[in-house]
């Protein structure tokens, strides 16, 4: 795969446009309290390759959740946060990256909860952890898929809705509800968390695109022209 250097620096350069009108729920690295970035505008966080935090998001592996092919040339990250308004616009365009490129590009989910604004996060994020440690990894995707479609129109999770979304997923609710209970991924919620500020993560939503040693920070709810200016080159 040729990987050209030029097309990438006019790709971060559209992404970083973008940032006028995508939207991220911003923190500052030296304050444990999240903020929200003025007008959504992702302020601080800029698309590229020149980062070295980037680098060290954590390598995909078979413990990782993820739509479309695995053998996919190209893949995203997302250090998502399931309360944040502009995590739940994001998610059906990454969806339809990955249909619309039929195999060359999958989609990773990661856990980002700013718990600051958004208390329930990491029991959402354990819920989710849940159901595909209970139904695996297309159980996972129908019920993250459902939350976000029910968070986006009714402003936050429902959490009494959660079992009932388990049930859909096709998971046994009972157990559902005792690992949700246990808070048995917390662990594992946090590391994501952890990974997604050490790779340069401010603010939700957070991308890193990654293919063979190229990694590109893709910040915000970037729509899919932008996405396509990233991805594109790196397909070339």
């Amino acid at each position: 795969m040729n990987y050209k250097k030029g097309n990438v620096a006019i790709a971060a350069s559209i992404v970083v446009a973008g940032l006028i009108v995508a939207g991220a729920v911003m923190f500052t690295n030296n304050s444990s309290a999240p903020t929200v970035g003025n007008g959504g505008s992702g302020e601080g966080q800029a698309a590229g390759s020149g980062d070295s935090k980037v680098a060290n998001v954590r390598p995909v592996d078979d413990s990782d959740w993820v739509y479309g092919s695995r053998d996919a040339e190209v893949t995203i990250v997302e250090y998502s946060d399931t309360e944040c308004p502009f995590c739940s616009r994001v998610h059906p365009t990454l969806k339809q990256i990955v249909d619309e490129y039929d195999g060359k590009v999958n989609w990773v989910y990661r856990h980002f909860p700013l718990i600051q604004l958004h208390p329930i996060a990491p029991t959402v994020a354990n819920a989710t952890e849940c159901v595909g440690s209970l139904g695996g990894n297309d159980a996972f995707w129908t019920f993250t898929n459902k939350v976000y479609e029910q968070a986006g129109a009714n402003g936050k999770t429902d959490l009494s809705a959660l079992p009932n979304y388990a049930q859909e997923a096709g998971v046994n609710v009972d157990e559902f509800n005792t690992c949700v209970e246990d808070s048995r991924f917390s662990k594992e919620v946090q590391e994501d968390y952890e990974n997604a500020v050490a790779s340069g993560g401010t603010g939700t939503p957070y991308s890193i695109v990654i293919s063979g040693d190229q990694t590109i920070a893709v910040p915000g709810a970037q729509p899919i022209a932008n996405w396509k200016a990233v991805i594109d080159p790196l397909l070339e």
